[in-house]
Formats: structure tokens, C-alpha cells, sequence
């Protein structure tokens, strides 16, 4: 079963966009609606990593950041968002496993920093 990445809740425009960006990428790309749908899919043996957006809700986002990070601690994510939130930027860079790409994001950004995460996933979730 190949390691998934989950997305939470990019508009129509974001979704096509992220799929098409991973479509060339070994992994699942599993689109979510929100923070409570992650945690019902995810599984702590099966390696995932979770990609999200710092808008329209900065602050919902970092809350979302530290929930996967309570009950998932080792869950990777990778948050995207515009220069704007630079706040946000600082906030989630200071929690383990997390990293920050300002948008606009090239494909080939998006798939070295899913790449990264995916590579700091514990041994015994792959």
C-alpha cells in the first residue's frame, strides 16, 4: 500500500491544482474535508503525510497543525500559504515535523517538501 498524502479542503482550483502537482509522485493522494475527517482516516501503521492551506484561516490552520500534532506526533505536514501569514509561518515552523511553502508553489517544491516529509516518517510506518 503506498504511503498517503492527505489534503484538507483546498477550493475546486487548489485541489485540481495539489492533484496535479503529485499526480507524477508515488503516493495516494486522498482529498478531506476537515481536521475530524483526517483523524477518522488516519492510521498509526500506514505512513502519510498531511499537505494543508493557511487560507482563508490562518489561525484554524495552525489549530489544525496542533491537533494532528496531539494525536498524530509524527505525522508530517506541510502547510501552504501566502507571504502574508508570516505569523503563521513562524508558529508552524516552530512545531516538530511541519514546514511552511509560501505561495504561489512550483510542482516541483510541493513534491521535494512531500518528498522531505515523507523520508521523516518513522521506519516502522514503511
Amino acid at each position: 500500500m503506498p504511503a498517503t498524502v492527505f489534503v484538507i479542503n483546498p477550493d475546486g482550483e487548489s485541489k485540481q491544482l495539489v492533484a496535479s502537482m503529485l499526480a507524477s509522485t508515488a503516493y495516494a493522494v486522498e482529498f478531506v474535508d476537515d481536521g475530524a475527517a483526517l483523524i477518522a482516516r488516519l492510521r498509526a501503521d500506514h505512513p502519510a503525510c498531511l499537505v494543508t492551506f493557511a487560507e482563508p484561516d490562518a489561525d484554524a490552520a495552525l489549530q489544525l497543525v496542533r491537533e494532528v500534532r496531539r494525536c498524530f506526533p509524527a505525522l508530517p505536514v506541510v502547510v501552504l500559504g501566502p507571504h502574508s501569514a508570516f505569523r503563521t509561518a513562524v508558529d508552524i515552523a516552530r512545531l516538530p515535523a511541519t514546514d511552511f511553502l509560501e505561495l504561489p508553489v512550483s510542482s516541483r517544491q510541493l513534491r521535494t517538501a512531500v518528498g522531505k516529509a515523507m523520508k521523516a516518517i518513522p521506519d516502522k510506518q514503511q
